[in-house]
């Protein structure tokens, strides 16, 4: 019995909407449907965008990496040699006679 109560209350509860709201929802959404979607190109404009920007950056040419001279190395190697030596001699010598 209280089974048939909850129901029927149920029942008074729904939502009920008269047969013109659903043929007005069916219409709009057809409209909506066979109206062109000239929306929907403008959307791809900037995923267009954004994808040459990638194949620009992408297939741009990679310049070499710039190869450390040599010469420099070497010659700072080369002084920093020499002052290695200069303290050699430097120690070498004693202080009396410095």
């Amino acid at each position: 019995m209280n089974d048939e109560k909850e129901k029927k209350l149920l029942s008074l509860l729904e939502v009920r909407r008269p047969e013109a709201f659903w043929n007005r929802q069916r219409g709009g959404i057809l409209a909506a449907a066979a109206a062109p979607r000239h929306r929907a190109a403008w959307m791809l404009v900037p995923a267009a965008a954004a994808a040459a920007l990638l194949l620009m950056f992408l297939g741009r040419p990679k310049a070499p990496a710039p190869l450390p001279g040599p010469q420099t190395v070497s010659v700072s190697f080369l002084e920093n040699l020499d002052m290695l030596d200069d303290m050699d001699v430097l120690e070498a010598v004693p202080e009396s006679e410095l």
